[in-house]
């Protein structure tokens, strides 16, 4: 707690002590009228307490400004703090950006330029194999490809579940089935003349509750897909298999007229 707002804490305690001496003498008056030795006593002492009254009011008032005034303040400082803070932060960042950044674009570049060439190599050298020759894989497939996951299954429960004699297809809605015995039921029919129930039977089924097989990715190869930017400016160094050249600045002429404009009067004359 700092010190104005120890000092507005005591003040409103003041106030509200001053308010409520304040109220009890207001009550005081109607017996105080009685004499004008007790109204004249009564009156110097309501004064008293409505200006005691008045001036914590005021001190209230006045330590309240005050307090925003501080938290305002402090607000400004802290922002102030976390501005230089921040500000030493991306000087920090942007001199590892330019730096770093460029070493790792570097890295990345001649990876994607071997993975390349080998990817070239080993193809050329797969096309020179027989039939019964196993393939080579390039290291950006080697690096980059994983198989599919395996269904895996969780759990199994074995279920017994109402289907249609004729279909053997499920019923969607048991609650319309009539059962006739552990094995057998009808749903009524719905209505009408020529309406029959439907026979229905009870069938067991193996419940597997299970996670599905990953589906087979392709691997593109490494220089199709790797974007670059550039670490020390606007625009891309590396964009999907070709290097950007940053764009040139042009050489342009403009004429300029560079003849001083003459007075008015000297052309009115």
């Amino acid at each position: 707690m700092t010190k104005i707002q120890r000092q507005l804490e005591e003040a409103r305690a003041d106030l509200a002590a001053a308010t409520a001496a304040l109220t009890a003498s207001d009550e005081q008056q109607a017996e105080a009228v009685k004499s004008s030795k007790t109204y004249s006593q009564w009156r110097l002492s309501h004064e008293a307490a409505a200006l005691e009254a008045e001036r914590l009011a005021l001190l209230v008032e006045k330590l309240e400004a005050d307090l925003q005034q501080e938290q305002t303040d402090a607000a400004v400082a802290a922002r102030a703090a976390r501005r230089v803070e921040l500000e030493q932060q991306s000087k920090a960042l942007a001199s590892r950006i330019a730096e770093e950044g460029a070493q790792a674009a570097a890295v990345l570049l001649a990876l994607a330029e071997q993975a390349k060439l080998n990817a070239e190599a080993v193809e050329l050298f797969n096309r020179e194999l027989g039939d019964d020759d196993a393939p080579l894989l390039s290291g950006d497939h080697i690096a980059r490809y994983r198989a599919p996951a395996p269904r895996q299954n969780l759990a199994e429960d074995v279920i017994d579940l109402w289907v249609f004699e004729r279909t053997g297809e499920l019923v969607g809605d048991p609650d319309l089935i009539h059962e006739i015995s552990e094995q057998r039921g009808i749903i009524p029919p719905a209505g009408g003349v020529s309406s029959r129930a439907t026979p229905v039977v009870r069938k067991r089924f193996r419940q597997v509750r299970y996670l599905e097989g990953g589906e087979r990715l392709y691997v593109e190869p490494l220089a199709t897909v790797l974007r670059l930017p550039r670490f020390d400016g606007p625009g891309l160094l590396f964009d999907r298999g070709r290097i950007v050249e940053a764009a040139e600045r042009r050489e342009l002429i403009e004429l300029v007229d560079d003849a001083p404009a003459e007075p008015a009067e000297s052309v009115a004359a």
